[in-house]
């Protein structure tokens, strides 16, 4: 306060009002500066702390006076994570690198990230080991095995409910030749359905932001969307490798949506992300609009307390391609979904921890991509998730306990679906 004392004593001509506010002002700033009072939060989140053996990169977010900085130090596990930078002003991301986990055990990295204020927090990230059942998914019972290819991605994308809570949204397996996706698998449940209260073009919830993958949308005044940025998540999948999906297929096909639209209504991003040319196909305008839109219903009314697990996806048995501005896409020959739920609907068990067949239900239904499967009904499509598996190359639900596997994937019990 000596400081202000100084300042005061040599303002004594000034007139007495407007001392009186240059006192309350300077005695404010001066409080400011010695209390170190902001009106700022220093916050710094990681968007996950658990992650799969062959994640190679993970990013957190910085939060405060965009006039601070931070520096970011890997305390232990630095033979295997690193930080892509090791300082950053603060409203900044920051990245951790990662290497292949093809070990037999679980590793743990310790991360410190310290603000010029002082605020300090530290991380810790398990990296599991490689394995067909990773612990961080064994709750996940969509999950399909992962096959190896060349030209085969797996991703999965993450969103943040209206409740603040971040989840996984869909993950796919999207082949950079066909330009289309393998299979999307996700989880249902009417939490995701729930309709938010953003903006849309559609007052059913629906965005239309058509982009390529990882892209950040908002509502725009005129009733459509902008791409905000691009959020670059691991692995990149390639803009040319994939199908703009602003553009339509032509030739009477329907860009349709392999993860529907009217299954992720609670957020405007949750949606959005729905468009991503990763999760679209080329199909049959008179199938797209009739027995697909059907079977997309039906699976919304079998949502239950536990969740329904969905994969949706296609087979090639054909060689139809279709073109356009450069990009030649492969035509699927068929469209399927494989649904698996516990038969009771509110156990609160996980999948991987049902040990009897009798306690769940599976059931699979496979069109062809083609006009003349328009009026299919479901009872015409039904068949099993084994017959699919055969026919595909993919193995499916691979958290099913071994021991009932092969017997659920055998089940085609119309009556469970009330078909």
């Amino acid at each position: 306060m000596k400081n202000l004392r100084n300042i005061l004593s040599a303002m004594q001509g000034i007139n007495h009002k407007i001392m009186i506010v240059l006192v309350l002002v300077l005695a404010f700033t001066a409080c400011d500066y010695e209390d170190n009072w902001s009106p700022y939060k220093s916050k710094a989140t990681l968007r996950e702390t658990m992650i799969s053996y062959y994640a190679t990169t993970i990013s957190g977010e910085t939060y405060g006076n965009p006039s601070l900085t931070w520096t970011l130090q890997v305390v232990e596990g630095g033979d295997f994570c690193s930080p892509v930078a090791s300082a950053g002003l603060v409203e900044m991301p920051f990245s951790l690198k990662f290497s292949q986990n093809n070990g037999e055990r679980e590793r743990v990295a310790e991360i410190k990230i310290r603000f010029s204020d002082g605020y300090t927090n530290t991380f810790t990230v398990r990296q599991l080991s490689a394995s067909d059942n990773p612990d961080y998914d064994r709750t996940w019972g969509e999950q399909p095995v992962f096959r190896d290819g060349v030209s085969l991605i797996h991703k999965t994308y993450y969103t943040t409910l209206m409740s603040g809570e971040r989840v996984r949204n869909y993950s796919v397996c999207y082949d950079t030749e066909k330009l289309v996706s393998h299979w999307v698998a996700y989880p249902l449940h009417s939490v995701y359905m729930q309709r938010g209260t953003y903006k849309a073009k559609n007052n059913n919830g629906r965005t239309d932001a058509w982009a390529f993958d990882d892209a950040v949308c908002e509502y725009s005044a005129n009733g459509g969307y902008r791409v905000v940025r691009y959020d670059y998540t691991d692995p990149v999948i390639p803009q040319e490798e994939q199908w703009q999906a602003t553009s339509t297929y032509g030739s009477g096909y329907a860009r349709g949506h392999i993860l529907p639209s009217a299954s992720r209504y609670n957020t405007f991003n949750t949606n959005a992300q729905t468009f991503y040319s990763t999760n679209i196909m080329p199909q049959d305008y008179d199938f797209n609009g009739g027995s697909w839109v059907t079977i997309e219903g039906k699976v919304r009314g079998w949502t239950c307390s536990d969740t329904l697990f969905v994969v949706t996806g296609t087979l090639f048995e054909g060689t139809k391609t279709l073109s356009k501005s450069g990009r030649t896409t492969l035509v699927p020959s068929h469209c399927y979904k494989l649904l698996l739920r516990t038969k009771n609907g509110n156990t609160k068990k996980n999948i991987v921890d049902i040990t009897s067949a009798g306690e769940l239900q599976c059931i699979a239904f496979l069109y062809e991509n083609d006009d003349s499967a328009a009026s299919d009904t479901p009872q015409d499509a039904a068949t099993t998730v084994a017959e699919i598996e055969r026919r595909s190359g993919f193995k499916f639900f691979r958290n099913l306990h071994p021991a009932i596997a092969d017997e659920v994937k055998h089940q085609k019990n119309l009556s469970d679906w009330g078909l």
